[in-house]
């Protein structure tokens, strides 16, 4: 009766921690999507292009060590947390901020020594220096903050990652973009009265606009900064008034080793994932570099008539295009991330205990939720892709939704392939064998970069044939990392409810809606018309789910009732 007890105990914190990060992350997204979508609108995909390069740089080196430490630290906080094991966690809360910081340290030294040469020789460039070193000092910033967070989401307290992610994004989101816009404006006033930028002539405002963007990404970018700066400053705040302080006082040495030990192989499997993520980016860009010009100019005919753009930046701008539409593209998977953050110490206690039972039915229910979010997220996407970027860039950068409005469109499809390959490798770090993923990082990225080269120069695919590569890339990835999950837990995944109800769910309601929406006259505007459409597809969609019993009502009626008395 006491396991049974604690295991529905554990899984109800899962899902009250859960629904804190979801609703958090749809908050963080719509701030971000306020910030990054405003922005293009100012910079233009070429300036997008130069923030996109600094990006590039700076994630794979992101990714090692934000995707490994946070997740080692979350795990073994949850592994002492379950047995009552106080010194090692007071071991670890001393060890963890050394490592952590120092790490952050040569990620930013790495990134500054890198800068020069990458930007010069690699990106082909170099007026993305500026906005890569602006960046770099965030890396230390964001380290230090995921330490404090980390630890707190180990006990399955979620609000300091909360509260620290959304003052990220409202500073990012106003200082950013404040600075972008006076930063453009000051030198275009300077431009238009003098003819000269920061004693520099020019003789056209195209000339004065190549010279400008590079600057106004960098201002950009400072609210970046700012803004994981002020997100550590509050998670160390918060840690310095809510430590347990009864925690035993040892020696951090102990602490240090174990966390290093058990992150070393996620920090591997990261590592993999980050090279690979930038060969993908690497070989779009070169693949595009490669393609015929008349063939971009061909089948981007409609945004170039609407944005003056040289040869010379032909590439670039492209790629901006690829760029904005990522920012779509990665609304849905970055919300759906907050359920496998939560899942790690869930999904490590149940294991540990040898719950099989519980811990088959925690696993199918953040594969079906995933699953469900992602597959309505994206087809509401995908239904809605052009007014949307209309009511971004109509006014402000009308080639932005000629030029967007098909990658976004396809993107939105994809995305639950995104989503389930995120979280089946949540799994495998939570079980405690995250070298298991290198394998499917290495395949999954060498599908991605041969498909790259092969379809991306294709005339009639571009930017579509880097959607199709990604999609099957990732699938491999989401395919292998759910066998790998089934054979260490011993749990086997419920297809039927995690795949197939999902995407027929998914699908009925694409044509229906897609055959209303057809109906419906523009004459309420963008704003509204969205707000009926969003409307009219949820209610189909939760309907369906009612229907084929993907969502029964008395889970509801019970999660709300669990809610009402804990």
């Amino acid at each position: 009766m006491t396991v049974i007890c604690v295991a529905a105990k554990n899984k109800t914190n899962y899902f009250s921690s859960a629904a804190l990060l979801l609703t958090t992350s749809v908050l963080v997204k719509v701030l971000g999507a306020v910030y990054k979508i405003p922005l293009t609108a100012f910079i233009g995909a070429v300036g997008r292009g130069y923030f996109a390069t600094a990006y590039n740089l700076y994630m794979p080196l992101h990714v090692i060590l934000m995707g490994s430490l946070p997740i080692a630290l979350s795990r073994l906080v949850s592994r002492h947390n379950a047995v009552g094991d106080v010194t090692a966690l007071s071991s670890l809360r001393k060890g963890a901020l050394s490592v952590f910081t120092a790490v952050g340290a040569v990620g930013t030294g790495i990134i500054l020594l890198a800068a020069m040469p990458y930007t010069r020789w690699i990106a082909g460039s170099p007026k993305s220096i500026y906005t890569v070193l602006v960046l770099a000092p965030s890396l230390l910033f964001a380290c230090v903050a995921a330490c404090q967070r980390s630890y707190f989401e180990g006990l399955l307290n979620m609000r300091p990652t909360a509260v620290s992610q959304i003052l990220e994004a409202v500073c990012k989101l106003l200082f950013g973009l404040a600075l972008a816009k006076w930063s453009l404006a000051y030198l275009l006033h300077q431009f238009s009265a003098t003819g000269m930028i920061l004693d520099r002539p020019f003789n056209t405002e195209s000339e004065a606009l190549s010279f400008i963007y590079p600057i106004t990404s960098a201002a950009a970018m400072l609210g970046v900064t700012f803004g994981t700066l002020v997100s550590m400053v509050y998670t160390g705040v918060y840690t310095t008034l809510y430590r347990d302080r009864s925690l035993p006082r040892v020696s951090a040495g102990e602490g240090k080793r174990e966390l290093l030990h058990f992150s070393f192989p996620i920090m591997v499997s990261c590592a993999v994932q980050s090279v690979f993520q930038f060969l993908d980016t690497a070989t779009v860009q070169l693949a595009l570099s490669r393609t015929n010009i008349a063939a971009l100019k061909a089948l981007y005919a409609d945004s170039l008539q609407l944005a003056t753009v040289p040869d010379g930046d032909l590439v670039t701008y492209i790629y901006g295009l690829f760029s904005a539409s990522l920012d779509f593209k990665n609304l849905i998977p970055g919300i759906t991330m907050a359920l496998g953050v939560c899942a790690v110490p869930a999904v490590c206690r149940e294991y540990e205990s040898d719950n099989r039972e519980h811990l088959t039915s925690l696993m199918n229910t953040v594969y079906r939720a995933t699953a469900l979010l992602s597959v309505g997220g994206g087809v509401l996407l995908a239904l809605t892709a052009e007014p949307i970027l209309r009511l971004f860039y109509g006014s402000a950068a009308p080639d932005l939704v000629a030029g967007c409005a098909e990658p976004v469109k396809y993107f939105a499809l994809t995305v639950p392939v995104y989503a389930m390959a995120s979280t089946a490798v949540f799994f495998v770090q939570a079980l405690g064998k995250p070298e298991r993923s290198i394998v499917p990082y290495i395949v999954s990225g060498l599908v991605r970069m041969v498909l790259n080269m092969v379809l991306v120069p294709r005339g009639e695919l571009i930017l579509n044939g880097a959607v199709i590569a990604g999609a099957i890339g990732y699938a491999v990835l989401a395919v292998m990392n759910m066998v790998i999950a089934g054979r260490l837990s011993g749990v086997r995944a419920d297809l039927q409810s995690v795949l197939w109800k999902p995407l027929i769910i998914g699908a009925v309601a694409f044509f229906v809606c897609r055959f209303l929406f057809s109906t419906m006259t523009d004459r309420f505007g963008d704003v509204v018309n969205l707000l009926i459409e969003a409307a009219v597809f949820s209610v189909i969609f939760c309907i369906l789910c009612l229907l084929l019993r993907e969502v029964k009502l008395q889970e509801i009626i019970s999660a709300f009732q669990r809610k009402k008395m804990a």
